[in-house]
């Protein structure tokens, strides 16, 4: 059988309660608190398609308001599988999902590009095309997402545009920003939409999307259209549940975490409503407030708490989980910049999440660096090591050869390091660690410096991955239609 990505490590490392930020009985509190939440204040859904579809399934609905009975979520929540395959153009990057996988993938979202000496400036159509081409290049990137806005790109079709970039640089699984991306995707993978709809269920996806929840307890007239039409084609989605303590929720963390996971639940149970078996991600995503500047934390250690008990509670609920990862409050790549980005990391993939973008995101979303995209590549593969079991057998244990050096001998020239000792060590390729000397004598670059050189090295050697001609060609079509003068 193909080995697909996201099969090669197992994360979720099991931690004792007391280091658990939802102990077994908290886990139960949150639920009650949230099922509480959910039948007695409800729901606002902005929609008169997805009211209708609440009334036919027996829901109370006042107005936009729609309110739920656990027995409804619970039985909602008996249809989600547990596993699913993000289809890419190119089968080898196929991805498969379980509860016992991790994936990281780009970013979304940042309007800034930052420039290896911390100077910003507004994103470009040639920084999104080199985001692709490190994405496309760089193993350890299993996704796509828009890690930067081209504002060069007239906005009435910067979407369309960067869908079509999307395709034409990569061939791993893809991002849909909204519905109106579902034909053009559909093309590019060798299906049309009704395909998808006639296939809809059978634990595959083709690409994933994500429906951003309003804070608080809202989805808008677009969430709901883009939800109704990734379900209806069988497109995994993910919940970007965004409740910041303090402004948009609760000032206090086991409040924000009840708000959140109504805004996950609500909408999935919805989803069930529609196709039985859709793939949905409760997404573990928020975070709070600097309540001296009301500016968005993600950095922060509760950040952390907070994404680990998110993740918790999906576990609960039996469902996949969508984090992030890499993500830190500093303008530009410095020491807080790698402390926050590791730690976020190591949380995660010790929490057990199970689809990560956020790889070269900066400044509290606002900013993206193609050196901090090599950088989190280089962190991505310290976790994978850090999170891979030891092998114990007669090679490894190396007895034959401990008996042989014996006490006062040395290692260095014995047959068995050679034969080792370029394979039981990961050389980082960007992280130094040449004694001072070497490093000044080899221009001083620190890290910054080294991953832009590298991202620029890549960037130059990349390879366009293969298009079908005619599916270009209807691409191009596609394209030309809808492009607006």
């Amino acid at each position: 059988m193909q080995k697909t990505k996201a099969q090669n490590f197992v994360p979720g490392i099991t931690t004792p309660e007391q280091y658990l930020p939802l102990a077994s009985e908290g886990l139960g509190i949150i639920h009650d608190a949230t099922m509480d939440i959910l039948k007695n204040t409800g729901f606002r859904f902005a929609s008169d398609p997805v009211l209708n579809i609440f009334k036919k399934h027996g829901f109370r609905v006042e107005g936009e308001q729609v309110y739920f009975k656990e027995i409804d979520i619970r039985n909602a929540l008996e249809t989600i599988p547990q596993q699913v395959t993000i289809i890419a153009r190119n089968p080898k990057h196929n991805l498969v999902l379980t509860p016992e996988t991790v994936s990281f993938g780009i970013g979304r979202g940042a309007v800034t590009m930052v420039e290896p000496d911390g100077s910003h400036r507004n994103g470009r159509c040639e920084d999104f095309i080199n985001v692709a081409k490190l994405a496309q290049s760089l193993d350890s990137i299993e996704h796509w997402g828009p890690l930067i806005h081209p504002g060069d790109m007239d906005i009435i079709n910067s979407s369309l545009w960067m869908t079509k970039t999307m395709i034409e640089y990569l061939d791993k699984p893809y991002n849909y920003r909204s519905a109106a991306d579902i034909d053009l995707i559909a093309l590019s993978l060798g299906v049309s939409k009704q395909d998808m709809i006639n296939q809809a269920g059978n634990g595959n996806s083709y690409g994933q999307s994500t429906i951003m929840a309003l804070s608080p307890l809202t989805l808008t007239t677009e969430a709901c259209q883009d939800l109704l039409q990734f379900v209806e084609c069988g497109i995994a989605f993910h919940i970007a549940s965004m409740p910041i303590a303090g402004s948009t929720g609760p000032c206090t963390l086991p409040g924000l975490l009840v708000q959140q996971t109504c805004e996950n639940l609500a909408p999935i149970v919805l989803s069930q409503l529609i196709r039985p078996g859709c793939a949905a991600f409760y997404g573990a995503i928020g975070s709070h407030a600097d309540m001296r500047t009301m500016g968005t934390v993600f950095g922060s250690a509760e950040a952390r708490l907070f994404e680990f008990a998110g993740g918790q509670m999906a576990k609960f609920y039996g469902l996949l989980c969508r984090g992030n990862s890499g993500l830190t409050d500093a303008p530009v790549s410095d020491f807080q910049a790698g402390a926050e980005s590791m730690q976020h990391m190591l949380n995660v993939t010790r929490a057990g999440i199970n689809f990560l973008p956020g790889c070269g995101l900066m400044g509290s979303y606002m900013g993206a660096s193609l050196a901090k995209v090599v950088l989190d590549s280089e962190l991505i593969n310290y976790v994978r090591r850090y999170h891979t079991p030891m092998t114990l057998d007669a090679d490894s244990l190396a007895l034959d050869v401990i008996r042989k050096v014996g006490s006062g001998g040395e290692y260095v020239t014995q047959a068995h390091t050679l034969t080792h000792c370029r394979t039981e060590f990961d050389t980082p390729k960007v992280f130094n660690r040449l004694p001072y000397d070497q490093w000044t004598t080899g221009g001083a670059k620190d890290a910054t410096d080294l991953a832009h050189k590298e991202a620029l090295r890549i960037i130059d050697q990349y390879e366009q991955p293969p298009l079908d001609s005619e599916i270009k060609k209807d691409i191009d079509l596609y394209v030309n239609k809808h492009w607006k003068i």
